[in-house]
């Protein structure tokens, strides 16, 4: 009986499991000019499911999540950039190009500050060191 039970709570769950909503992506900076940049690579979790974001050491839930089949863009009010202050934080990734664009607005700033990087699946042995 026990077995039966394990065997159909398996087999319900596993679609969630299976077809999980979550993509694993670095994303690297290669334009020209970034004297002033100092995040040259980044990591990029995107989990459609829950709406959540985690760029980086930033982690937060998007207000708006939009997956559509070329590209996914997301928008989150009141995330905690900086220690003294919230923002706004955007983005889209383009799933063809690969292409991500960030878009932070500091909420005592009036100016946006915008990342692009170069994005694709995160594989372990591709680390450089």
């Amino acid at each position: 009986y026990q077995i039966m039970v394990r065997l159909l709570l398996f087999l319900l769950f596993l679609p969630k499991i299976s077809f999980s909503n979550e993509l694993n992506l670095i994303c690297t900076n290669n334009y020209i000019d970034v004297r002033s940049l100092d995040v040259k690579d980044v990591f990029l979790i995107i989990d459609t499911d829950k709406k959540k974001i985690d760029i980086g050491g930033l982690s937060f839930f998007a207000d708006t999540l939009k997956n559509t089949d070329s590209n996914i863009s997301w928008n989150a009010k009141d995330v905690p950039l900086y220690p003294d202050s919230n923002g706004d934080v955007s983005g889209i990734i383009g799933r063809y190009s690969g292409q991500l664009v960030l878009n932070f607005e500091k909420h005592t700033e009036e100016r946006i500050t915008s990342l692009t990087f170069n994005c694709k699946k995160f594989k372990k042995k591709e680390k450089k060191f």
